[in-house]
Formats: C-alpha cells, structure tokens, sequence
C-alpha cells in the first residue's frame, strides 16, 4: 500500500510538472488566433443563380457569409445560403391502353411507382388479345422544396497580383427543406386520365459536403468584390439526390 501511495502522488507531481505548460501553450495559441481573427477579418453579402443536373427547374440565391483570416492564405468562413425553390415536373403515365403492358409513368425518378396489376387477357379472333382490366397505377415523389441552411467552409487563396486572387474552398452545408409530398394516380384510357392531389408540406434535414472557387477583387482594402461557383448534392431519407450549382456575385467588407 505504501508503494502504491508513492506511485499516484509520483503521477500526480508528473501530471501537474507537464500539463501546466501544455495548458499554457493551448492558451497562448487561442488567445493569439482569436486576436488575429478579430483584426482581420469579413462580412459580405451575396445573390447569385442556381442550376441543377437532376431538378427541372430552379430559383435565385441569397447568402450572407462572415469569417476571419487565419493566414495570409486561408480564410474560415462561416454563412446562411437560401438555395431557392427548386421543382421537379410532373411525371407522365404511359401504357394507358390496352397493351400487354402495366401502367406506369416516365420521369419518375424522383418518387416511387407502385405498378397495377395487368389483368386477364381478352382473346381478339385473328389479333391479338387486348388488356382490357389493367389497374392503376400510382405515383408519391415530392414536386418541389427549398433548401437553406449553414456554411461552414475552409478557404484557400492563390494571389495574382496586389487587387486580384483565386480561391478554392471546401466544407459543409447543414440544411433544412421546406418541400411538397405529391400522389399520382394514372388509369387505363387517355392521357387525361389522370388525378394528382398534393398529399402534406413537410420538411426535411440533412449535412453534406459543399466546394467551390471563385475570384477576389479589391479595389481597396476595406471593400471586396467576390464571384464565385460552389456545388453541392442533397439527400436525405425524405429527399432524391438532387445536384445544386449556385453563381453568385457579392460585395465583402473588410475588418
């Protein structure tokens, strides 16, 4: 028992002798980043378009971005971005008529299909037989939704000269989205047989990976003119994998 007393109160100096001056480097270094972000550092505002590869169609962005310089070449940058409202058309049925096939719809990638059954064949004499009984066939996708949320990227720049730089940057974009949940119900007939109802407007949540790059023009230092191309890709258990590409254009003041 008394070698073990001697042994923790050994550990115990040991912790102390070393700790004190790892405590005192971690503080100095924080207190010194946080001094240099205060006295370099930026707000700007921005508008910008957006485009999608798998969405019809798409609105104009709004973001706010803030951050500081923890070098000469990288920038922390955190911000709000509203990406819009983004839509998906309508997916068309097919195989309306009496074909040997069930009904069903094209485009649809952005929902589910749950398939009819085809039904019994009615035998035509010196033709074909005819499916005459086909069931319904349904579609439930989301038509459309709004994502917005927070920024939380790394910056790097690559200067050009003393008013011009290109940057790249990478980081996260946790978002939230406003979106409306369809149903779709395609019957044998015409192509207006059909019914839509708007079933609920609900929303969904998500974290994913977010980068770009862009060009900073200063024509003088306090002032800031920033275009730039970032792309991300939503998803969630609610939400299709939809690509979203933002061009914007905005101004920066420098503090």
């Amino acid at each position: 028992q008394r070698q073990m007393c001697i042994r923790d109160r050994s550990n115990t100096v040991y912790t102390r002798l070393f700790s004190a001056p790892i405590l005192s480097a971690l503080l100095s270094a924080t207190l010194t980043s946080n001094a240099l972000a205060l006295e370099d550092a930026f707000i700007g505002g921005y508008v910008g378009a957006v485009s999608s590869l798998d969405a019809d169609s798409t609105g104009s962005s709004f973001k706010i971005l803030t951050g500081a310089h923890v070098t000469s070449n990288i920038t922390l940058e955190f911000g709000y971005v509203n990406f819009g409202s983004t839509k998906y058309d309508d997916p068309s049925a097919i195989n309306q008529g009496t074909n040997r096939a069930n009904i069903s719809f094209r485009d649809a990638d952005h929902g589910s299909v749950l398939l009819g059954q085809l039904g019994d064949p009615t035998a035509v004499p010196g033709a074909a037989s005819t499916y005459n009984n086909k069931g319904d066939a349904e579609f439930n996708g989301i038509s459309e939704f709004t994502p917005e949320g927070g920024l939380i990227n790394l910056r790097y720049r690559f200067e050009i000269n003393d008013q011009f730089d290109f940057f790249v940057k990478s980081g996260f974009f946790a978002w939230a989205a406003d979106y409306q949940y369809i149903k779709i119900i395609a019957a044998q007939g015409n192509a207006s047989n059909v019914t839509r109802t708007e079933e609920k407007s609900s929303q969904a949540s998500g974290v994913n990976t977010i980068s770009g790059a862009g060009f900073i023009y200063r024509p003088i230092p306090q002032l800031s003119i920033r275009t730039e191309l970032e792309s991300t890709a939503i998803s969630s258990a609610e939400m299709p994998r939809t690509r979203l590409q933002n061009i914007s254009l905005g101004l920066n003041w420098e503090f």
